[in-house]
């Protein structure tokens, strides 16, 4: 048997710590990780998030974007953002429209301020160009960096309310004159009883801890509903279950849609704030967050997080040209983290999976938006804080976490919550150290002057 050269055995040991090929790439061996989890992993995570392909395009239609329209562009977007964060960035984040924003410009930019989708897309478009740029400039970092703890949870509490205020809302149990509330609408409504059915479908799937439990009782919901409508129990027949169009050319239709000139709007300032402070505080929470327990974090910081953040402002950009709203890092990626995820591998098997959707688009045809309000109120619930959460904090900074979601609540908004959260903020830390930290309070000035134009224009 012929012994091996110093040179091979030095091959052979350079080859053992520095994997080549997949594993090379994305640094699977050196975080702990092996390809068959990365692509379990990334299969998951799509199961998780992906009843965005269905819930997107039934809230965008309330603002008259025709569904063909959101479902490409939702579709087209996930994708390739997802891929690229897996390619580039190499980190386990899937991407895709955020129900924050959409429930954001469809029921306030539009509903509220009078804006057309053309012109909310133009809106969304410069706010996705302002995030790249403070991303380029390094500012977004330090800014998050410097955001108490309770301030995110407080955010993160208030879209969930806002998810949940929109499920009442699009269900009928909440009635609405504008953006305030006027009254109980019917606890007996079709979209009720969808809502009801779907949110104790989706927890009975997850205490069994079932992948994809979201996109399952939507399905299940969906089929409920055809069914009841072909017998007539719904008051209608069961071809007007279906709310998506048949997809043809018209998808395209979107695409170069947008208004670049609605900026000159004074009104479109506040709009574009606040997208810009709703994604700039969301994406990176989410950063942090859901690897923080992981192990990939080095020296306190997350490799690839410049890039994420840079995929995330940028696609925000390419969202709005063809034909939906803001991009983010979903939460769901948690499902793929909690199977393993540590690569950018699973990233792109999920982008992978959202491509494939495309075959689908006959089947999304069929699947009516009252399958979604049961989702609208899971996702909201999850963005609630745990008891543990709430226990850590002091009472003053309680003060301004709860005061978040109930300002939502009293005025169906997240600007209006961002301002009081900040505020109650940045005056306790004066009460407290005698100072106030610097960003804080610019974000606080930048979310007053918005709401301020809103009322002035």
């Amino acid at each position: 048997m012929s012994e091996q050269t110093p040179t091979a055995e030095a091959a052979a040991l350079n080859s053992t710590a520095n994997p080549v090929g997949i594993d090379g790439y994305f640094g699977i061996s050196e975080r702990g990780s092996t390809i068959p989890t990365e692509i379990l992993a990334g299969l998951s995570t799509f199961l998780a998030l992906s009843y965005i392909f269905v819930v997107n395009p039934a809230i965008l239609a309330q603002a008259g974007i025709p569904t063909a329209v959101s479902l490409f562009a939702t579709i087209a977007i996930s994708a390739g953002a997802t891929l690229l964060m897996g390619l580039w960035a190499r980190l386990p984040f899937a991407v895709s429209t955020g129900l924050e924003m959409n429930g954001y410009v469809v029921f306030t930019v539009i509903a509220g301020l009078g804006f057309t989708w053309p012109q909310a897309l133009g809106l969304v478009f410069w706010s996705g160009a302002l995030m790249t740029i403070v991303t380029i400039a390094s500012i977004r970092e330090k800014v998050i960096d410097s955001i108490p703890d309770s301030l995110k949870i407080g955010l993160s509490f208030s879209v969930g309310m806002f998810l949940i205020l929109i499920a009442l809302k699009l269900s009928g149990i909440l009635e609405y004159k504008g953006l305030m509330i006027s009254g109980i609408g019917s606890f007996i409504t079709p979209g009720a009883i969808c809502l009801y059915v779907g949110l104790a479908a989706t927890f009975a799937l997850e205490s069994k801890r079932i992948i994809g439990s979201v996109l399952i009782s939507i399905i299940a919901v969906s089929i409920g509903y055809h069914f009841l409508a072909a017998q007539g129990l719904l008051g209608f027949s069961a071809d007007k279950a279906a709310v998506l169009p048949t997809i043809s050319k018209d998808m395209f239709a979107g695409v170069g849609a947008l208004d670049l000139g609605a900026i000159l709007n004074p009104k479109s300032i506040s709009v574009v704030l606040v997208l810009f402070v709703l994604d700039f505080y969301g994406s990176v929470a989410k950063f942090i967050g859901l690897t923080l327990q992981t192990g990939l974090h080095r020296n306190g910081r997350l490799p690839g997080r410049q890039q994420g953040l840079l995929i995330d402002g940028a696609g925000s950009m390419a969202a709005s040209f063809l034909g939906t709203t803001s991009i983010v890092a979903f939460v769901e990626s948690a499902v793929g983290i909690g199977a393993g995820a540590r690569t950018g591998l699973s990233s792109v098997v999920c982008g992978a999976l959202m491509a494939a959707c495309f075959l689908l688009i006959p089947f999304i045809h069929y699947i009516p938006s009252a399958a979604t309000f049961g989702a609208l109120v899971f996702v909201g619930l999850r963005l609630c804080p745990s008891l543990e959460q709430w226990k850590k904090f002091p009472s003053i900074e309680k003060i301004a976490l709860i005061s978040m979601p109930l300002v939502t609540l009293a005025t169906f908004s997240l600007d209006k919550a961002m301002l009081v959260g900040f505020a109650l903020t940045s005056i306790g830390q004066f009460v407290q150290f005698g100072k106030m930290n610097p960003y804080l309070a610019g974000s606080t000035a930048l979310l007053a002057l918005s709401i301020g134009l809103q009322f002035t224009f």
